[in-house]
């Protein structure tokens, strides 16, 4: 690719490459203005998402293949990707919430949701990674030198790229600083406006992508080099997974429970384990065989693999099978079935006579491809988290096991998309008072905290929220009375009732007199039901002619033992300092 910068055709590409930046740029400006200015087509969904999606990704696939694919391939995959990315991105707002809940109740869902946005650009690169290896090779299925030579190409470029825009940004704020010091501010507001924001950034990437595709010999060293790196620190990453591994034998695994994030961090150390075993590994070529050790970290962590996945599956089990499934469970559950599929093959691989991890050659590219598979179906409706997740917590209800007043009615509002939404219409028509009554009530609401139904907060509501410290008192009557709807304090008050169907949060409430009046006041805690991090939010409240009024909010500490001390009472009040 080097000689490209001194033909006619390396010139034609790179001209093809800015306009294509270009008209990219154009195209998020126009379609930002729209949005910023509530005019067509961010008024209608069904277009804004897809063209958004669209213009997003789909020249960045161009301008990569440009040079790279024939034109006939080129036009097909551009096709293709559009269909892919419009059509994720149209049912991401058709499945969801009829109105924002981000702008507000009478704002409608136009733009497509970060998860969409996420799982689309790796999509669209991983599909784009094994086209162009295709394409490379003549064949359907490339060979494993090609896939893996490409795919860190992409890699490295894309990482070098995004450098190269970062680098250009700050530049551009090195001169904002420059004229500020001269009380000049024209540069900063130039700079500063979409309309060269937008533009400028697209064709920064055009270039960036041009220049890495050009100078190969630039990329191929980068590469080299991260190779080495990531290769040598496997040893590493091998020998604390096994030192994790043989310590959960003596400690069990009742810690890993507690922390409430063990599936999550489980695959992330497996998806480290699998990129420094490849980075190792490389292409398989008896000239990149690595030294003696590389290859029996990379054995060891080939066969650690499948306890750690094993264990985060196992862990992801027992909370669906307490809480049932969310949209967030749904996700995990297909990571880690990829994870699983990685975790057997390299189990295999390692244990198979022959040349050293051979299998893994065939066994990444059936992995990769059962990936795609199970990305597609999360993003249609084959598999669609908020229709299943949405299901599985109404079956939790129906069944009884779970009761109304600690079934999370707040979920299918704020994470149930249309799908929460007509279950809640449907438990609206509900004959069980309470359940009818919650459902109709969050139904309601127009904002997370905002009030709902009549907008007024029950006594009931407040008391089976707060629980109270020390044991044995009660909130005072005309605390739990008072109308919250009209006080400064409303979205604390919100915070507590909203955690109180959670298992992950809690409100507490600690009665003391801190002002030495006889009379006590209320210490507010709002935070993690299990301690495991710090509380959210502190506040004090007293009794006024006003009624209760917050006059006091505490900075919360990284501590968890401080929030137990506060819990028991274990503090003292302090005359401020004059």
């Amino acid at each position: 690719m080097d000689a490209q910068q001194t033909e006619p055709g390396g010139q034609r590409i790179f001209i093809a490459r800015l306009i294509v930046g270009l008209a990219q740029g154009l195209a998020l400006y126009l379609l930002y203005y729209a949005f910023d200015q509530k005019v067509w087509p961010a008024t209608d969904p069904d277009f804004f998402a897809p063209l958004l999606l669209v213009f997003l990704f789909v020249p960045l696939l161009v301008l990569q293949a440009l040079g790279n694919m024939r034109k006939r391939t080129l036009i097909v995959w551009a096709v293709l990707a559009t269909l892919i990315a419009a059509g994720f991105a149209w049912y991401d707002v058709w499945h969801a919430w009829p109105t924002d809940p981000v702008m507000g109740a009478t704002a409608a869902h136009v733009a497509p949701s970060p998860r969409v946005i996420i799982f689309t650009a790796v999509f669209l690169f991983v599909t784009h990674a094994l086209i162009s290896c295709s394409e490379a090779d003549r064949r359907i299925v490339p060979r494993y030198a090609t896939l893996f030579d490409l795919a860190w190409k992409l890699g490295v470029q894309l990482a070098i790229a995004a450098c190269f825009v970062g680098a250009f940004w700050i530049i551009l704020y090195l001169g904002v600083a420059l004229f500020e010091m001269i009380k000049l501010h024209f540069f900063r507001d130039f700079i500063n406006h979409a309309w060269f924001a937008i533009p400028a950034t697209a064709l920064a990437t055009a270039v960036a992508t041009h220049i890495t595709d050009t100078r190969g010999s630039l990329v191929r060293g980068v590469r080299t080099l991260a190779l080495m790196l990531l290769g040598w620190l496997l040893p590493v990453i091998a020998l604390i997974a096994f030192a994790f591994l043989v310590s959960l034998v003596f400690t069990g695994l009742q810690p890993l429970w507690q922390t409430r994030t063990a599936t999550a961090l489980l695959l992330v150390a497996a998806a480290v384990l699998v990129i420094h075993i490849n980075a190792a590994y490389q292409d398989g070529d008896a000239e990149h065989w690595p030294h003696h050790v590389l290859r029996v970290a990379g054995t060891l962590a080939s066969v650690m693999l499948i306890f750690i996945v094993t264990i985060a599956a196992y862990a992801l089990w027992l909370r669906i099978d307490q809480y049932g499934w969310t949209v967030d469970r749904i996700d995990t559950a297909a990571v880690t079935l990829v994870a699983l599929c990685f975790a057997i093959g390299y189990f295999v691989a390692a244990l198979l006579p022959g040349p050293w991890l051979k299998l893994i050659e065939r066994w990444n590219y059936v992995t990769t491809i059962l990936g795609l598979i199970v990305l597609f179906a999360l993003f249609t409706p084959i598999a669609d988290p908020m229709r299943l997740s949405v299901q599985s917590q109404m079956e939790r209800l129906m069944s009884g096991k779970v009761t109304a007043g600690k079934f999370d009615f707040s979920y299918l509002r704020w994470r149930g998309g249309r799908f929460g939404r007509e279950a809640l219409i449907e438990l609206g028509k509900s004959k069980d008072e309470a359940i009818s009554r919650r459902a109709l009530d969050i139904l309601s609401q127009t904002g997370r905290y905002a009030p709902s139904g009549s907008g007024k907060i029950s006594e009931d509501d407040i008391a089976k929220a707060i629980t109270v410290h020390p044991e044995g008192k009660s909130l005072p009557t005309s605390f739990l009375r008072q109308d919250w709807t009209k006080s400064a304090s409303l979205d604390l008050v919100r915070e507590c009732l909203a955690g109180r169907p959670s298992p992950y949060w809690r409100c507490d409430a600690v009665l003391r007199d801190i002002d030495g009046d006889g009379v006590d006041e209320v210490l507010l805690v709002y935070g993690p039901s299990n301690g495991r991090v710090q509380w959210w939010n502190t506040a004090l409240f007293k009794q006024t002619a006003k009624g209760w009024e917050q006059i006091a909010k505490i900075a919360p500490s990284n501590c968890a033992a401080d929030r137990a001390a506060l819990l028991a009472g274990k503090f003292d009040a302090v005359a401020p300092v004059k």
